[in-house]
């Protein structure tokens, strides 16, 4: 009897030693169920969907800068006497238009044989002026019988225009007016009309 319940423990004891271990002490198991790729996949994933919401929020434009407000500016005429080689006593006048506002012009119209008279309203429309000019005037020289007509035209926000003619009294057919030159302006101006300057 002894001897019988010795060999059913040794039997119990090579039993037990022949089990498999748990499965999760078994190092190919652990392999299996680690969660290192699952991980490794999740952040790339993360990576790869927060990528374009960077890109988008780089390439998202700024607020458009505010409109400029609009800017009235004013035109005058000046005039001043200046040498004349051909007749020294007397002197020829050198017109000028000045722009006054942000950023101020004086340009130079050219010389005329006499004190130029401003032609408005009335007087503008009985010598075919144009018609909406900002201003314009006239110098005449009775010797000749030639007139030399400027104006000042305001065509859209970004240019003035110069427009000149040369009329001569004898001469039956009505001169046209040219444009003498462009004179671009800041955006969205407005442009008044200011007394001439002596």
């Amino acid at each position: 009897m002894k001897s019988a319940i010795l060999a059913l423990s040794a039997a119990l004891l090579v039993a037990g030693c022949n089990q498999n271990p748990p499965a999760t002490s078994t190092p190919s198991n652990t392999a299996d169920t680690a969660p290192a790729t699952p991980i490794a996949v999740d952040s790339a994933n993360a990576a790869t969907s927060t990528a374009p919401d960077a890109a988008a929020t780089a390439a998202a434009p700024t607020a458009a800068p505010a409109l400029k407000a609009a800017e009235t500016m004013k035109v005058a005429f000046r005039f001043k006497p200046t040498d004349n080689p051909d007749n020294p006593k007397h002197p020829r006048i050198l017109a000028r238009l000045l722009v006054q506002g942000s950023q101020p012009l004086d340009i130079d119209l050219g010389k005329f044989p006499n004190q130029p008279d401003m032609v408005t309203g009335d007087k503008a429309k009985a010598a075919n002026f144009p018609d909406g000019m900002l201003m314009g005037f006239r110098s005449y020289d009775a010797a000749s019988g030639i007139s030399q007509d400027l104006a000042v035209l305001h065509p859209d926000a970004r240019h003035l225009r110069v427009v000149q003619r040369r009329v001569d009294e004898t001469n039956p057919e009505a001169a046209k007016f040219e444009t003498s030159r462009e004179i671009p302006l800041p955006a969205n101006t407005m442009v008044v009309a200011a007394p001439a300057k002596k």
